[in-house]
This record gives structure tokens, C-alpha cells and sequence, in this order.
């Protein structure tokens, strides 16, 4: 199958990046074509809907409403069963890994059974936030963490080059860098050391500003990337430009 000529939107000797929905280009990209698929999908309905933070911006007739981290007051979701459906075609184009934020109702799901074909959760593990959003009602604890999904294949044997270590992380997010939701670079940076070798191939179907792509490309790895927000994808481009300096210092 052959992709449409205005999807790729950037491409170097590292990195391809494609405009479009992930749902059209991952059926195109060949099984086991990559060595692991490292990525940051959209939030659940009720997540999104709840994702606000402190800042209130004016409506048009004056009035206040909360925006999303970043300021802006839209951001797509994602339901469960699009989200596995996409989980099992990483783990078709995938030769091993699957490595995957979630919020915690995806989480949770997954977590108790809910299962992805193809594909088996190793493990569940969790970014702690050292600077979380506050909870706005203030009645409640806010949420400070997020849950990382280990998947593999089910006919191949795990292998990664984290040997025992656990696969938990305790960093800040990254604010104001251009994206709704912050992933720190030296998170993705030790996904690509951990889950692949130099020369290797990482894709990331759902790239917001390109944080897993600046990783593999620091990290001496290949990258492809799919971006359905022409805005990001603008990002993106920027972010390959540059180089080695990495002036948003991580966003995914």
C-alpha cells in the first residue's frame, strides 16, 4: 500500500515524519519493520475532559474558563478501543516493545485484564511528577503521576538493557514548550537506550512535538514519526533542525 504524497511532512537521514491520522499510515509500515514503538497516545474522554489547570482564559464574551496545560483549551482523546486497536498494530510493526504512557483510566483497564492482540503487559510502571498539576477544586488530592505500559509481543522473548532496574521515573514536567501534555526528555531519552541498540528503528505513531524522535536521534537511533496536528508537526521540524540542542527540553 502506498502512501499519500503530501503525509510525509519531513524527512532526513534519521528521522521520517508523517502528517496524517496514525490509523492510515501504520498499515502501510511493514511487521517487525521497527525494533520497538515508543509513544505517548491521547487521554480518555473522561481524563481530557478533566485536564485543566490553574490558568483561566477569557472567552469571548469576557467570561473564564480553564484551559489545558499549554493554554489551549482543546485536545483530542481517545477511546479504548481505538487505543488498543492502535497498541496492536505497534505490536504488529514492532519487533519486541511496546512502550506507552497512559493516563489512569486507560491504565486501569489494561492493567486488569483488559487485553491488546498480540500483544502481553509485562509490566505497569509510573512517571512521578515532582511538580504537579494542583487539584482546581481543591477538595480532593491532585494527580501526580502516570502510568507507563510495558507491552510485548506474545511470540517473542523479552529482552531490554535495563537488567534489573525498575522502570519508574521521577521527573518534572516541562512547561510551556508548545504542547498540552509534557513527557521529560530524559525519560524518552533512557526508553531508547533501554529498549534499543544504536542503528535501531523507533516508531512513535502519535509524536505531539517530537520528544521520542529528538531521543532517537540523540541517542544514535532512526525514528518514525506520525503527527495528525499540522501545528506539531511544524514543531516537530524545528526540533529535528536544530540538532543536538534540544531548546524545548522535552516535550512528547
Amino acid at each position: 500500500m502506498g502512501l499519500p504524497p503530501m503525509s510525509l511532512y519531513y524527512r532526513d537521514d534519521l528521522v521520517t515524519l508523517y502528517h496524517d491520522n496514525s490509523r492510515e499510515i501504520m498499515p502501510t509500515l511493514a511487521g517487525g519493520s521497527v525494533k520497538a514503538v515508543l509513544t505517548d497516545p491521547p487521554y480518555s474522554d473522561h481524563t481530557h475532559n478533566s485536564a485543566r489547570t490553574n490558568k483561566r482564559t477569557k472567552t469571548g464574551n469576557g467570561t473564564a474558563q480553564r484551559a489545558l496545560s499549554g493554554g489551549q483549551n482543546t485536545f483530542g482523546s481517545i477511546s479504548l478501543d481505538d487505543l488498543t486497536a492502535a497498541f496492536a498494530e505497534c505490536g504488529r510493526i514492532s519487533q519486541g516493545w511496546v512502550v506507552s504512557t497512559l493516563d489512569t483510566l486507560h491504565s486501569a483497564h489494561f492493567t486488569i485484564g483488559h487485553e491488546v492482540p498480540g500483544l502481553r503487559l509485562l509490566r505497569t510502571g509510573v512517571w512521578v511528577k515532582t511538580n504537579p498539576m494542583p487539584s482546581i477544586s481543591g477538595d480532593r488530592p491532585g494527580q501526580g503521576w502516570e502510568a507507563i505500559a510495558y507491552f510485548h509481543r506474545t511470540d517473542t522473548k523479552p529482552k531490554w538493557n535495563g537488567g534489573g532496574r525498575a522502570g519508574n521515573w521521577v521527573l518534572p514536567t516541562v512547561q510551556k514548550a508548545g504542547h498540552p501534555t509534557s513527557k521529560p526528555v530524559e525519560m524518552l531519552g533512557d526508553w531508547v537506550r533501554l529498549f534499543t541498540n544504536p542503528g535501531d528503528t523507533i516508531l512513535d505513531p502519535f509524536a505531539g512535538s517530537g520528544t521520542t524522535l529528538r531521543a532517537a536521534v540523540d541517542n544514535g537511533r532512526k525514528a518514525i514519526g506520525v503527527e495528525i496536528d499540522e501545528a506539531y508537526c511544524e514543531l516537530i521540524a524545528k526540533r529535528l533542525q536544530q540538532g543536538a540542542l534540544d531548546l524545548f527540553g522535552g516535550v512528547a
